[in-house]
């Protein structure tokens, strides 16, 4: 008896050693926060949909497209620029980088708020009109954060910074659910929306070094920032056509009701993408940037050993989700939301493949090829061009969503040719990675399938 009685506390302290064991490295902290935002967005959504309309979600997901779609259009490159300038340390050259942010927060602010009408007018929505004009003070809130949060991650601070966006996001949450048991409308997740981008720029001048800013110019710098911005327009404008031109159509087609379950749809999709994006750029790429400089005939076995069991794990996850998205959303929500089921479906498919495809770019931008996030955004382009109004033709607004939720598959074969010229490509490493989504996939829709018609009550 006393050996079960102190195998419990000793299983215990063995997990609690591991758990910390595994928040020491930069994976193990990607992990832990992804898991930890998509715990926070599934007890958002569960609560918020019980307290809120569809619509609601509507006139937030709309709010969110033009921010992003203001934001990428006036994309300076402020990260870039300074985590890789030689001067960053320096005070002054700090300031006129700063200078310039917060003045396009503070004119991004005034020209939403200004156009408003306009906006709402061409989305066919007017309800959405004055909640995108209050909503919209967030770019100057934003722009006048302190730099720091951007020169943390010079001084190899990702950890820190992931952990402060998951606490902006507990607290956004919270935010959220109580004004939204007080107001009982979308004003709830607005007036959260505000109070989270005033915490992250009051905590920017308190939580990090060198945080300090004031006014500042200086042409030289101004025209050195402006001359490496335009290379950053371009990309970012290629990668604004390619995330918000389903959203840009469907909020038009879509009834304020259809909207926000799409939006939901793409929220709770959310968290894994952004595991994959962040495990690659800040855990895989600089290993393939060092083989690259280092053993190029390593490249290949690299290239998959450092993301082999990322890669698996995430491929089970995500198949599990695209079969199993009904039953979780007949467990999470009421019915009202059953529609939902279908848009996380379609979208998992894509963000399944996202590992594989990011990775996959930036191999080629390790090995100096830096055309190829371009050429692979292009071939995207053209899937989109040519699916999204078949789509419509064939199936209504869902043929759309269908289109978007398969664009990564021609992006796929088309890295898979620029892996085979770099002789990198080992066919069994990607149709494992294909067959085990696939597979899940089909189990998952089986099993759900299957618990839906023993208990209709859900």
């Amino acid at each position: 008896m006393n050996r079960s009685v102190e195998a419990g506390p000793t299983r215990s302290r063995i997990l609690v050693g591991r758990l910390f064991a595994l928040g020491r490295t930069r994976t193990g902290v990607l992990a832990l926060t992804a898991i930890g935002t998509l715990l926070v967005r599934t007890i958002s959504s569960m609560t918020l949909t019980r307290l809120l309309r569809p619509d609601d979600f509507g006139i937030v997901g709309i709010i969110g497209s033009v921010f992003f779609t203001a934001a990428m259009f006036t994309d300076l490159g402020f990260q870039a620029f300074l985590v890789r300038h030689q001067r960053t340390e320096e005070r002054h050259f700090r300031d006129v980088i700063w200078t310039i942010h917060a003045k396009r927060g503070i004119a991004l602010f005034a020209l939403t708020a200004l156009t408003s009408p306009l906006i709402a007018w061409l989305f066919g929505k007017p309800t959405v009109t004055l909640p995108l004009a209050v909503a919209s003070a967030t770019f100057a809130l934003e722009g006048l954060a302190s730099l720091s949060l951007i020169t943390a991650l010079r001084q190899d601070k990702s950890r820190e910074l992931s952990l402060f966006d998951l606490g902006l996001q507990v607290f956004q949450t919270v935010a959220s659910i109580v004004l939204a048991l007080w107001l009982r409308n979308v004003w709830a997740m607005i007036a959260a929306m505000m109070l989270q981008s005033s915490a992250r720029t009051f905590l920017s001048y308190r939580l990090f070094s060198g945080s300090s800013q004031r006014l500042a110019s200086d042409p030289a710098i101004f025209r050195e920032f402006l001359a490496f911005s335009r290379v950053i327009l371009v990309s970012s404008i290629l990668t604004l056509m390619l995330a918000q031109s389903d959203k840009i159509v469907l909020a038009r087609l879509f009834s304020l009701r259809d909207f926000g379950l799409y939006s939901l749809a793409i929220s709770i999709t959310t968290a894994p993408k952004s595991f994959a994006l962040s495990f690659v750029t800040r855990v895989a790429f600089p290993v393939y940037a060092q083989t690259w400089r280092e053993r190029p005939s390593a490249l290949g076995n690299t290239y998959y050993s450092v993301k082999r069991r990322a890669s698996i794990l995430y491929a089970l996850g995500c198949g599990a989700l695209i079969g199993g998205a009904p039953l979780l959303i007949a467990i999470l929500y009421d019915p009202r939301y059953a529609a939902a089921s279908t848009y996380i479906s379609l979208i998992m498919i894509s963000v399944a493949l996202q590992i594989t495809n990011t990775s996959a770019t930036e191999l080629l931008t390790a090995a100096g090829e830096m055309k190829a996030l371009v050429h692979v955004n292009l071939v995207r382009l053209v899937w989109l061009a040519i699916a999204m109004p078949l789509g419509f033709w064939f199936g209504g607004p869902i043929g759309i969503v269908a289109a978007v939720g398969l664009i990564e598959m021609p992006a796929t074969m088309f890295n898979w040719i620029l892996l085979q010229r770099l002789n990198v490509l080992d066919w069994r490493e990607e149709l494992l990675n294909l067959g085990l989504i696939g597979g899940t996939a089909l189990i998952a829709s089986a099993g759900s399938t299957l618990a839906l018609r023993l208990m209709p009550h859900l």
